[in-house]
């Protein structure tokens, strides 16, 4: 059975998350209240408008500020009240809708992080229903424990679930398995949600929970050891329904969305994305490789077999013919029946 393990909420983008026993999802947006403040970072000129998305470094983030790992944030009062704390300061609070009670937050803030060239650091909240997502198009985002569990071998030491920033942690899949969701529907709980595309890690994944060091870098070890750095998925909920932990996960229909269409102008092309395909022997020195998603490819260009554990290779291999909906290459010993695979790259 899939489980859903834990369920976690940012209620200030970029800074660390509180766990939540259960939540209610409205189609069209995320976790109540999930990135629904932000810290302007002062580094860019973009200006945040409720409603309106804007790129992720207008704000404080991990990936920029990595002592961001130290402060703790939490929701009070029906979600109303913002509560800021860390080790060196008294907690601080400001109040949703009431941009007059942000004054203290803003001074805590200001005080641990120097001015940008427009401005010092402070305090935004955005439309209700709307978030401060990683795109405009993903309020929601799954992660795999079992494909944590082997990004953790591959990093040799055990990581945090919180490195990667998730919603909703599951549990009782298989390795890397999300990765064959994309245009899929599923149910959690009560909701149902389309799944989009698999989730691009940064170096914020190198950041500790709570001290904010980095003495691995995780995106690194990714590299190195599956030959991508990709980790979870992001979602849209389509149906409302109330969430709780230990509640069962199931796919519904595996194709309910077109993942590649409608894609926001900084997401990773397609060919990055790694997805399941089958593999058949179509002669002596020759197999077919069939993608889930197929993508336009061409003789001469080359496609990626990713390692599904640290203990396995990765295989590099060109695009030697094309039957239909199949990329024929070079025979590769012992390759399974399904493998992980990203492509194609490069120009014939």
């Amino acid at each position: 059975m899939i489980e859903l393990i834990d369920i976690h909420r940012h209620p200030i983008k970029g800074f660390p998350s509180e766990a939540l026993e259960q939540a209610t999802l409205t189609a069209g947006e995320g976790l109540p209240m999930n990135r629904h403040f932000a810290f302007v970072s002062g580094m860019r000129e973009d200006v945040p408008e409720p409603g309106r998305w804007v790129h992720s470094r207008t704000f404080l983030i991990l990936t920029d500020y990595p002592e961001l790992a130290t402060f703790k944030c939490q929701l009070k009062d029906d979600n109303q009240t913002l509560v800021v704390s860390n080790s060196q300061s008294e907690p601080v609070t400001a109040i949703a809708g009431r941009p007059g009670t942000f004054a203290a937050a803003n001074l805590l803030l200001a005080s641990h992080f120097g001015d940008g060239p427009h401005g010092t650091p402070r305090l935004v909240e955005q439309k209700h229903g709307c978030g401060n997502w990683d795109f405009a198009d993903t309020p929601i985002s799954i992660i795999n424990l079992a494909t944590l569990r082997q990004i953790s071998k591959a990093a040799d030491r055990p990581l945090e679930r919180e490195r990667f920033r998730g919603n909703l942690y599951i549990d009782g899949l298989e390795p890397w398995e999300e990765f064959s969701w994309p245009g899929s529907r599923i149910k959690v709980g009560g909701a149902e949600l389309n799944v989009l595309r698999p989730i691009k890690r940064c170096a914020m994944t190198s950041t500790e929970p709570g001290t904010g060091r980095r003495e691995v870098d995780v995106p690194a070890a990714m590299v190195d050891s599956f030959g991508h750095h990709f980790c979870g998925v992001y979602c849209q909920v389509v149906a409302p329904g109330d969430i709780a932990r230990s509640d069962s996960i199931e796919i519904i229909t595996e194709s309910s969305v077109d993942p590649f269409s409608g894609l926001p102008e900084l997401a990773p092309s397609p060919s990055l994305w790694p997805q399941f395909a089958t593999t058949r022997r179509v002669s002596e020195k020759r197999l077919e490789i069939r993608p889930t998603h197929v993508l336009p490819a061409k003789s001469g260009q080359r496609v990626r077999i990713h390692a599904l554990s640290p203990s396995q290779s990765n295989h590099r291999q060109e695009i030697i013919g094309i039957e239909g909906d199949g990329w024929q290459i070079n025979d590769i010993p012992d390759l399974p029946e399904r493998v992980l695979i990203s492509g194609p790259f490069g120009r014939n």
